[in-house]
């Protein structure tokens, strides 16, 4: 049996392409993830309030929105907005010096923790391609309860 020297330099190397290869691989997994939330390249971002008995989600003003591609849907609580963007025709023999903006398909889930009746809702795109859900608080279901103090 040979007899093989401990080289230290060695062992670190091997455990930093380790850890490398490890570090990679949760990065692209965040990346996916956030993508398939809507957050990543799309940059779908929202407000949501209360107003007037209803819960109003806004959208940003969404670049080259396909305005016939929008879907909004509600299973249980999750609020989700489907849509495309659609870049506007480049001149020919145009070349970008930067191009920032983002175009494809979208989509972005978001839970509403208060009971809505969506069977009631509304949505509305705007001429800048701000998108408009309104969602009607369910009262029936949220409500408060009285605190009877103890004797």
């Amino acid at each position: 049996m040979a007899n093989q020297k401990f080289d230290p330099m060695k062992e670190i190397n091997k455990l930093s392409k380790s850890v490398g290869k490890v570090i990679e691989q949760g990065i692209s997994t965040a990346q996916t993830t956030l993508q398939t939330a809507g957050i990543g390249t799309q940059g779908v971002r929202l407000d949501i309030y209360e107003l007037n008995d209803e819960i109003v989600v806004t959208t940003n003003s969404l670049d080259g929105l396909d305005k016939t591609s929008i879907e909004v849907s509600m299973e249980g609580d999750v609020l989700t907005i489907k849509g495309q963007t659609i870049p506007e025709e480049t001149p020919l023999g145009a070349s970008f010096f930067l191009q920032e903006r983002k175009f494809g398909t979208f989509t972005r889930s978001v839970t509403i923790s208060i009971p809505v009746k969506p069977q009631e809702a509304g949505a509305r795109v705007s001429k800048t391609g701000v998108l408009t859900v309104t969602l009607p608080v369910d009262k029936d279901r949220y409500q408060d309860i009285t605190v009877t103090p103890a004797e």
